[in-house]
Order: structure tokens, then sequence, then C-alpha cells
């Protein structure tokens, strides 16, 4: 079996700096660590990290507590996928694994996240959500567990870190492109009037309508399960000579796109759409969506990287991280201009 010592023979160096070359030590240089672990990799050397964890009293593993799993749209988004699949292999790089947390309410969430930290099963959490009265990190924050929120402010507590987009300053582009395009009467959808991220969006929609002095039409709810909501819906877009959506999400606006088919109003020719997340969605129907792309692989390995640093240097300080995103043009728009 192969030692620490056989790996520090190899690479020319004190079994001390093997050891601190595993734990990435500042103190470790670039050119030492790349040595050891070309020595590692040739004698097939696999660490202990059960005996790591007793040196360092880390784990190797964090958790990533999703939302709710209240309705069968929001357990079928694509972000929540495409977000762990980054996580998974930026903590791969880090010798670290995954766990995951699910529920169908905070308090489930809250009692996981509780008897995973307890039996010393993760490190340290990344939270899938923000929320105002979320009892998980208000655990978390009481009981100085490292974690960092995907999501919109809600405090700053001096604890937690912040890994998001500029949801209103995206909606705002969103507003300003259809304005350019000729639309004036647009329209701001959403099928989750309680989401944190849905207030940020609509709160960049009212600024944009408010300084191009074009008129708020609210922040209309879509819900396919209920159809006074539909009812209200199609009958906005009538009644108000409505030429353009701003739609909360790809997969929502896919379900618009197919509810205005069945009352023979097309997408783009009478009403436009722009939606948000550049998904799997947003290319599997005509037209493809125009729609932003948030980036994210960079929310992911932001989250990850921001919790194992205040992991391994214990940081409590507020932060907030705003990752940048862009439009992809695509079908779904009308340039007003062009008929």
């Amino acid at each position: 079996m192969v030692t620490i010592k056989d790996v520090a023979k190899k690479a020319g160096v004190n079994p001390s700096t093997v050891s601190r070359a595993l734990k990435n030590s500042q103190s470790i240089s670039l050119k030492t660590k790349e040595k050891v672990k070309k020595a590692m990799d040739d004698l097939g050397y696999v660490p202990n990290f059960a005996a790591q964890m007793l040196a360092s009293g880390l784990t190797q593993c964090v958790g990533v507590i999703l939302p709710p799993l209240t309705t069968s749209d929001r357990i079928s988004q694509p972000f929540f996928m495409e977000i762990l699949t980054v996580i998974n292999d930026e903590a791969k790089k880090k010798d670290f694994t995954v766990s995951i947390a699910a529920g169908d309410s905070f308090e489930s969430l809250r009692d996981q996240a509780m008897l995973m930290y307890r039996q010393k099963r993760v490190d340290g959490f990344i939270v899938l959500y923000s929320d105002k009265n979320d009892p998980v990190t208000f655990y978390l924050n009481q009981n100085n567990i490292p974690f960092v929120i995907v999501g919109s402010q809600e405090s700053k507590e001096n604890a937690v870190t912040y890994i998001d987009n500029d949801n209103q300053l995206m909606a705002k582009t969103a507003v300003n492109y259809l304005f350019e395009k000729g639309h004036k009467n647009i329209l701001f959808v959403t099928d989750d009037e309680k989401a944190k991220v849905n207030s940020e969006r609509y709160l960049g929609y009212a600024s944009a309508t408010k300084a191009l002095k074009i008129k708020n039409y609210g922040n209309i709810l879509f819900d396919r399960h209920n159809p006074f909501s539909l009812d209200n819906f199609i009958t906005q877009i009538r009644e108000k000579n409505i030429t353009a959506l701003i739609v909360i999400d790809d997969m929502l606006s896919v379900r618009v796109i197919q509810f205005l088919s069945f009352y023979n109003i097309k997408v783009p020719d009478q009403v436009s759409i722009i939606s948000f997340n550049n998904s799997a969605y947003s290319k599997i129907i005509h037209p493809y969506l125009t729609t932003f792309d948030i980036n994210i692989k960079q929310l992911g390995q932001s989250s990850l990287l921001g919790l194992l640093d205040k992991l391994h240097h214990y940081k409590k300080g507020y932060k907030k991280e705003t990752v940048p995103f862009h439009l992809k043009e695509r079908e779904s728009v009308r340039d007003l201009y062009k008929l």
C-alpha cells in the first residue's frame, strides 16, 4: 500500500509537505503541489479521507438544499439539475462530495439540514433559493454553520454570502429590448407571485416601464391548473392589445406558447415573448425562445468556491457576488418596425 512517505520520497519533499499539499495549504507553492500530485498519480496513491477528516475536522462533503418541491413544475425545472451538475463537477475537482436535501416544505428541509450537520455528514451548505422567513437559513445562521445562498439578497447578516444575477437589471434590459423593437404594450407573466426572483424581476419591469413612460400592466399569474387564471390571462392580452410578454422562465414560456396556439394567437407574429434561463426548453419547439442566459456554470462554481472559502479560511463576513448575464436573441420576438 502506497503511503505519504512513498509519495514524499518520489516527489523529493518531506512527508509534512505532502500532507499540507493534500490540504491545499497556501504555504505550499503551486509548483510543489503539482510535483506532489504527479508523484501521487505515478504511484497510484489514494488519500485516506477518514484520516484527513480526523486531522482537519472536515467531512469533505457539502450539502445542497433545494427549494421546497411543492409542484410538479418546480421539480422538473432544468435549472436545478444544471446547477447541481456544475456544483458536483466543481466539488470533485476539490476532492469533495455532494449530498442533497429535498422536501416539500421549509420545515422538512430544516430538519434534514440539522440531521446532516449533527451526524457530521457535511461541512456546510449551498442553499439554492432565498426566502425572507426561511427556517433553514435561520438555523444555519444561529448555529454558525457555513453556507452560501444562490439567490437574491434578503438580509445583511454577517455570515451570509449571496450568489446571484442582477434580476432587476435583467428585466429592465428585457423591457428596453422590446421597446426598441416597437413594443409598448408589454405584460409581465409569472406562475409564482410569492417567489423572490419574481418580485425582483417585476420590480425591474416596473422601473423600466416608468422610465420609458409606457403603461405598466402589472404582474399577471399564469396558472395552468386554474381556469380563472387562464381566462384572465387571455382576456388581458386581447383587451389591452398586448404585443409582448416577459415570462418568468423558459418552461413557463413554452406552456404559454402552447396555450396561445389554442386561441390562434401566434408567437411572434401576434405576440412576442422574451424569457429567462436559456434552458433546454428554449429550443425544444419553434419559435426558439429569445431568453437570458443567466450563466448557470458561474453560479454553480461561485457557490461551491464561496463555501469552500468559508470552510478553509473561516470567513464570516457578508458578501454578495453578482454573476453576469447576456441575452440570447432567437425567434420569439418580432420587430414591429419591420412590418
